[in-house]
């Protein structure tokens, strides 16, 4: 009796799409702006305290610059995701 592999092409042996993953560079670039937010604020607490424009101080200004940060290579993976899904439904049919 002859062992039978499963061919690649074979429907009834697709395998399941695997999530998307953000990559290196999304955790790469977030950690590091966090680290650096974080050592500064450790380290520079004078300079984070520097008023920018009445009441705002420039540890503000750095908070926001990271959370934008995120919330845009956030936008990125989420729409390489999308982009991804929709190549492989339409590679699929």
């Amino acid at each position: 009796m002859a062992h039978q592999h499963a061919h690649p092409h074979n429907p009834r042996f697709r395998q399941r799409p695997r999530p998307h993953r953000p990559s290196r560079s999304f955790a790469l670039v977030n950690g590091l702006t966090f680290v650096v937010h974080l050592l500064l604020a450790c380290a520079a607490e004078d300079l984070l305290v520097t008023r920018v424009a009445g009441e705002i101080s420039l540890g503000v200004v750095a908070l926001l610059a990271q959370g934008s940060l995120l919330l845009w290579t956030a936008a990125r993976y989420d729409r390489a995701a999308h982009e991804e899904a929709a190549y492989e439904s339409a590679e699929g049919h």
